[in-house]
């Protein structure tokens, strides 16, 4: 599970609601969110149209009502986890170029198609790939 490659560096808030919503949802509503401290009424009334309405677009209406159930009438500190969805984002893109890759695709073309869509450089994406090799390597050899 992704969640618990990058556990370690999330706060217990972000666990518990990921826990309770999945990892997908939670990283949605840490992008659009993070950073913020979002009021959780006791009822999708109590927190405001616009808030209860902010939140069934992130996460969808279950997923809110969820969040209400759980954290209805606390005051939630939401962080940004910066580092945490940076990792993230970098193991996803080093799994779908491994992937593309497996499949026949040449490493230039596996960069034309997700450096876009992960949002950075081809330069920054095959020192991404670099370092894993090393890693890899690395811990190859500590075997040994």
């Amino acid at each position: 599970m992704e969640l618990e490659r990058v556990a370690g560096l999330l706060p217990d808030v972000v666990l518990q609601i990921a826990d309770l919503i999945g990892f997908p949802a939670t990283a949605q509503l840490l992008e659009k969110f993070g950073g913020t401290t979002f009021p959780i009424g006791k009822g999708m009334k109590a927190l405001g149209a616009q808030r209860a309405e902010l939140l069934r677009e992130t996460i969808g209406k279950d997923k809110a009502a969820l969040l209400v159930k759980n954290f209805g009438g606390e005051i939630l500190y939401l962080p940004r986890c910066d580092r945490a969805l940076r990792a993230l984002r970098n193991e996803r893109f080093l799994s779908e170029f491994a992937a593309l890759r497996d499949g026949g695709s040449s490493g230039l073309m596996a960069m034309t198609v997700l450096c876009p869509k992960y949002g950075f450089s081809d330069r920054f994406a095959w020192e991404l790939v670099r370092e894993s090799k090393t890693a890899v390597t690395h811990s190859q050899q500590s075997l040994f």
